[in-house]
């Protein structure tokens, strides 16, 4: 991630989705929830927010992975990525070796190319908890993914 981050395909080095006022630059699949599903040349992911990151009083850490723990919102990442629909901006996807599926590089982070944002819907994931939901599609006039 921190490759990502200086060569500017994925600024943050946590959050999965880098934000703008306009959209969204680039998301991240990198496995982090159990609602994503990839099929290559498209794929839905699963927005951010809901987790208790700074871990409990007697684990204070940061714990990228934590279970969900509230509702997601309509904001900051999530709501970029939404924005990416009306401006037909497309963003760019970075896959990550946490992802253990046949598109998933074999160690660290790849970039796979461009996709477009074709619908987003809030539903209740597997967490039990209030997701958003994205659905990704690639982009024409590309390799496909590896």
């Amino acid at each position: 991630r921190m490759a990502c981050c200086a060569d500017g395909i994925q600024r943050p080095t946590v959050a999965g989705i880098h934000a703008g006022p306009e959209g969204a630059y680039s998301i991240s699949l990198s496995g982090g929830y159990e609602d994503d599903i990839d099929l290559g040349e498209c794929f839905t992911y699963t927005g951010e927010g809901g987790r208790a990151l700074k871990g409990t009083a007697s684990d204070p850490k940061n714990l990228r992975t934590a279970p969900q723990s509230k509702d997601q919102t309509l904001t900051r990442g999530n709501l970029a990525l939404s924005l990416n629909i009306t401006t037909r901006k497309p963003v760019r996807v970075i896959r990550g070796s946490n992802l253990k599926n046949e598109f998933a590089p074999e160690y660290g982070y790849r970039y796979d190319g461009l996709y477009t944002v074709e619908k987003y819907w809030q539903c209740v994931g597997k967490s039990g908890f209030k997701v958003y939901k994205f659905a990704l599609r690639r982009c024409p006039d590309q390799a496909p993914p590896p």
